[in-house]
């Protein structure tokens, strides 16, 4: 669950909020601040590089055009099946990720 804080709050919490934002960058923070419609969101700079690195990589698979589905995908799999093998494809690829993150930020 997104921790919500309001700003006062995280002035006085700040090293606390740090601490739990690099221990956790998936997990951003978010910061309202009453007079303000927008709200400010902590998290780690590695966890905004991937989130770029992801955006760039969306865009230039856009830049070929929408996407078309070329026919009708079957399957004698169950859904729980179906979801099992989904489920560990997203896995695999949030570990890929991952790994590509790491050698940008190595690199």
């Amino acid at each position: 669950m997104t921790l919500r804080v309001s700003i006062s709050e995280a002035r006085a919490r700040l090293p606390e909020l740090a601490q739990r934002a690099m221990d956790a960058p998936g997990e951003p923070i978010i910061i309202e601040h009453r007079d303000r419609k927008e709200r400010l969101v902590l998290t780690t700079e590695s966890h905004l590089l991937m989130l770029e690195a992801t955006v760039a990589e969306l865009r230039k698979a856009r830049a070929g055009g929408p996407f078309k589905l070329a026919g009708s995908l079957q399957s004698d799999l169950s859904d729980e099946q179906l979801e099992a093998v989904l489920l560990k494809q997203k896995e695999a690829r949030k570990a890929a990720n991952a790994a590509r993150l790491r050698d940008l930020l190595e690199g």
